[in-house]
């Protein structure tokens, strides 16, 4: 079988688990208010900093051009006290939550990325590869979930799952070959990792 029929069987497999995943999760949109007081306390506590994400499309233009897409997110950014301040996003009740998440499974998981990526950018495939998604539509104006107050990165491609999680693309793609950016989300998530289930597995 070529790589590419393997990346697609992956694909597949990973599609229909995520789907029968998805029915039982609640998105992040349905938590009530004092889940998410509880969600921001928390994130704060591990040294994450919280942050409303708002999803904008066509940012690769001036800001002037940017258009606000009507949704926002709350995220815990975590920042890495080294050289490079090295970054990653989580949703935040994907990190509060005792219950399991997309995103959390795909960050544990950490399936391998293929070596057969597309021109473009590779953590926007792993993140589709992962049945998420991070396009903001399919041409070249680009999009992500913006934050102007954070110096660091004003636009984030955040991967989203169908359940309403999310997580930084590159964080997970990153975190897929053994490199920790920000901080390692392993030890953060409130679920008992040791029973996340194995849908990416």
């Amino acid at each position: 079988m070529s790589p590419m029929h393997l990346v697609r069987s992956r694909r597949a497999a990973i599609s229909a688990a995520l789907v029968a995943f998805a029915v039982v999760t609640a998105p992040a949109a349905a938590a009530e208010p004092s889940e998410m007081s509880a969600a921001r306390d928390y994130c704060s506590s591990v040294g994450g900093e919280v942050q409303q994400r708002q999803a904008m499309w066509n940012t690769n233009a001036d800001e002037s051009s940017w258009v606000d897409l009507g949704r926002s997110l709350e995220v815990c950014r975590f920042k890495a006290d080294d050289e490079a301040g090295s970054r990653i996003y989580v949703d935040l009740l994907t990190l509060w939550s005792e219950s399991p998440s997309l995103a959390a499974a795909a960050y544990l998981a950490k399936i391998p990325m293929s070596g057969e990526s597309p021109p473009g950018n590779p953590a926007t495939f792993y993140c589709a590869e992962l049945s998420g998604s991070s396009q903001f539509g399919i041409g070249a104006a680009g999009g992500g979930w913006v934050d102007p107050d954070d110096p660091d990165d004003p636009v984030v491609a955040l991967c989203v799952f169908p359940d309403g999680s999310a997580i930084d693309g590159w964080g997970i793609a990153y975190y897929s070959g053994g490199t920790v950016r920000g901080a390692d989300l392993a030890g953060l998530f409130r679920t008992d990792i040791s029973q996340m289930p194995p849908i990416f597995g």
